[in-house]
């Protein structure tokens, strides 16, 4: 504790202490106003703190200030201001940053409007805070280096996106809000209130299913527009670590209607909200311990907190089953009865929950697959068909009911009154059927998915448009319904009907790829950034219709040596279709120009290279000449010493230097190795917390055109139909505004 930062993180934990020692007190004596005003003001100064806090982060990094670990390691002088502004919750540190000061403004709404539960539900809230507030200690932003780089390393090119910007804050805003739930359950059970905690809950679960759901659309969406690879999920651990909470909160508000409006499920709900938030700790577990540091190519590394996540899942789950399991025998499953009547809504929904917490077991054990290996043997991860197996029958069953369960009438065995919407759905489903089985049969499971989607869709449709015309506010389950429909129309047609091929592009011919003509233009070769940016136009042409497409290639050096090569694919959208344009190689036809590679040396390191061997033995750092002697902005000289010889011979001291300016960009120029041959060291990036240098080894010193010469031939690209993309985007969009609707009502009652 150092430095301002940190010492404002530990005041909003004195704060957010003294805060809730007021609520405990309001607990269990409610008319003490001072212990109401020291717990309201208590958080208040929490939340003033972590906003202070976060402006002080965010002025680091607008402010370049290098002394400090975390603004040095992902941002950097070149980044555009809405990427700069991204840096802040682009690793770990600042993450969860994000997620407590998201998590303070949310409890200031929350303590106004929990009104007469208010002590219980915020000193529940308020443990939550304190857990991730010492997270957030353990690994504070606020770390500095021993000297300051004249600039960062930057955020790589895949994060530097306009989805950057907004994308994480609409996950972690989800994430705070599953508390929200989570406290007024426990409350439910600490004070005997078994129903008054659904209708002020409803709104704050509605709001974490919008958020949480929009952060994990915008992330598929991201991952389809940038990263080249055709699909918008992959199944990958981190992903499903938001989808599992997600399912589990849809099943937590069918759980909440049907509570309030047949007065069942009081156990199964308790079960759902304490789930659902524990599984945001058990996922932020697997996410940045380490865990799944082989398996996912978004997993953080462990910094240390790994035994105080494992510490609070296991004290909220005792927490919360202590209670549960102590007020088992008080707590009445029913006020109506208990019967369910088989054909009725009630038992739909009850269908409908029973599969949503099925799938999430059968998600929830494929993504903890390396965890559970890793005990049991070596670890290792489940493939990508095991999700389609365990999902593909579920889903099915979940389109089914999606077609049925809004023409059931709440409590009747009969679906006398609904005859027409049934035989809707009979048209609906032989119709999809038709249509599937024209456009080619790929097994019954997809078959019966199709189906029972299409009628889903039809009935939802007439459904929406019926309460619009009433009241729009009560269309909200309808339109997400609908949305669903969608949906899963859009996953069947774009995972199952795709079409792709691959092909080899030479310049300036054309070529005939599924239907469409393709030209490759002239490649142009561009500096960018910390990279090279190789631009691919294409002339594309069916029939009458053209139209240019500009896929590229980005390559930049990477913090561990290695090369980081980024594919941007060209998307032209179509209502029925998309066409997916992703390149995979490009050669020039030219000889290269030489031998080239990178190296990562750390202090001390030595590696043989062809004929040499080069031995990295620390930095030299100066003022150098090129900056002005007047000038405040001096430019910073950092040099490698190397030892290098050549066959075995003596060893000679080269130093390759890299000038980094404070307000130009840095240069680096060519060190000749000794012997015979006309090689070549460039200093290309030094990296200040890891005391490691990247150097670039080269046969014959290249110019820029050199280099555009020496890039690869022809163009080899991949180029998919993706049919149903419009459907699906237009499906989660429903599904969200459905939730959005029906949030508005809720909060208009409560």
């Amino acid at each position: 504790m150092n430095n301002f930062g940190d010492i404002l993180i530990w005041l909003a934990l004195c704060a957010l202490s003294v805060s809730s020692a007021g609520y405990l007190v309001l607990c269990f004596k409610e008319e003490h106003k001072a212990a109401r005003m020291v717990a309201r003001t208590g958080f208040g100064f929490f939340a003033a703190f972590m906003t202070i806090v976060s402006i002080h982060l965010m002025l680091l990094i607008l402010n370049h200030d290098f002394t400090y670990s975390y603004v040095a390691q992902y941002s950097s002088r070149d980044l555009a201001l809405e990427y700069l502004i991204s840096s802040f919750w682009a690793g770990q540190e600042g993450s969860f940053l994000l997620w407590v000061l998201l998590g303070s403004w949310l409890g200031l709404l929350l303590m106004f409007r929990a009104r007469k539960m208010e002590q219980h539900v915020m000193f529940i809230y308020n443990l939550n805070n304190i857990f991730l507030t010492i997270l957030l200690i353990k690994q504070s932003p606020f770390s500095r280096l021993l000297f300051s780089p004249p600039d960062g390393q930057g955020l790589n090119m895949l994060l530097q996106d306009p989805w950057m910007v907004i994308h994480p804050p609409i996950v972690f805003l989800g994430y705070a809000a599953f508390a929200v739930p989570f406290a007024y359950a426990v409350t439910a059970m600490w004070k005997r209130e078994y129903d008054a905690w659904i209708k002020p809950t409803l709104p704050w679960t509605l709001f974490a299913f919008v958020t949480l759901g929009a952060g994990i659309i915008i992330g598929g969406y991201w991952s389809y527009k940038v990263l080249g690879w055709g699909g918008y999920w992959a199944w990958d651990p981190v992903e499903n670590a938001s989808l599992l909470p997600w399912l589990l909160i849809i099943a937590l508000i069918h759980g909440m209607v049907l509570q309030n409006k047949r007065k069942k499920l009081y156990k199964t709900n308790f079960i759902l909200a304490v789930s659902s938030f524990i599984l945001i700790i058990y996922c932020t577990f697997l996410t940045r311990s380490g865990v799944l540091a082989d398996f996912s190519v978004h997993s953080f590394v462990d910094l240390g907190i790994t035994g105080w996540l494992v510490f609070f899942i296991l004290a909220f789950l005792i927490i919360s089953l202590g209670l549960f399991f102590l007020r088992l025998k008080d707590m009445s499953l029913s006020k109506k009865g208990n019967n369910i009547n088989f054909f009725s809504r009630e038992f739909g929904l009850i269908s409908a929950i029973i599969l949503l917490c099925v799938s999430t077991i059968l998600i929830g054990l494929g993504t903890s697959a390396p965890l559970i290996t890793r005990v049991l043997e070596k670890a290792s991860k489940v493939s990508m068909q095991y999700y389609v197996d365990t999902t593909l029958p579920l889903g099915v069953l979940m389109a089914f009911l999606l077609s049925i369960v809004p023409l059931m009438a709440w409590g009747k065995n009969s679906f006398s009154k609904r005859a027409p919407g049934l035989i809707s759905v009979i048209i609906c489903v032989s119709v999809s059927g038709i249509i599937t089985l024209v456009s080619g049969y790929r097994g019954i499971g997809v078959l019966f998915f199709s189906m029972f989607a299409g009628a889903a869709t039809c009935i939802n449709f007439f459904l929406a448009a019926q309460f619009i015309r009433k009241k729009i506010t009560f269309s909200g389950a309808a339109i997400a319904h609908l949305g669903v429909g969608l949906m899963f129309i859009g996953f069947v047609a774009s995972s199952i009907y795709d079409h792709s091929d691959k092909a080899l592009l030479k310049q300036g011919q054309t070529q005939n790829i599924m239907g469409y003509e393709f030209t490759l233009n002239t490649p142009e070769f561009l500096k960018e950034g910390k990279g090279f940016r190789l631009s691919l136009p294409l002339n594309v042409k069916k029939g009458e219709s053209q139209f240019s497409a500009l896929p590229d290639i980005y390559s930049e050096a990477g913090r561990n040596g290695q090369v980081n090569r980024f594919i941007h694919p060209h998307i032209q959208r179509g209502l029925l279709a998309d066409l997916y344009i992703s390149p995979v190689n490009y050669d020039s036809g030219k000889k290269e120009a030489g031998f080239n590679k990178q190296i990562l040396l750390k202090k001390g390191d030595t590696i043989h290279l062809q004929d040499y061997e080069l031995t990295f033995t620390g930095f030299e750092v100066s003022s150098s000449m090129m900056g002005a002697a007047d000038s405040e902005d001096k430019d910073l000289a950092v040099s490698a010493n190397i030892l290098a010889s050549y066959k075995g011979g003596d060893a000679v001291n080269l130093k390759p230097v890299i000038i980094m300016g404070q307000t130009t960009k840095s240069q680096s120029g060519n060190v000749k190795l000794p012997g015979t041959k006309e090689a070549y060291l460039v200093l290309s990036r030094i990296d200040a917390t890891t005391k490691s240098i990247i150097l670039v080894y080269h046969e014959h010193p290249q110019d820029a055109a050199s280099e555009e010469a020496a890039m690869l031939a022809s163009l080899l690209i991949d180029v998919s139909i993706k049919p149903g993309m419009t459907l699906l985007w237009a499906g989660v969009f429903l599904l969200l505004l459905g939730g959005s609707i029906a949030n508005v009502r809720r909060c208009s009652n409560f």
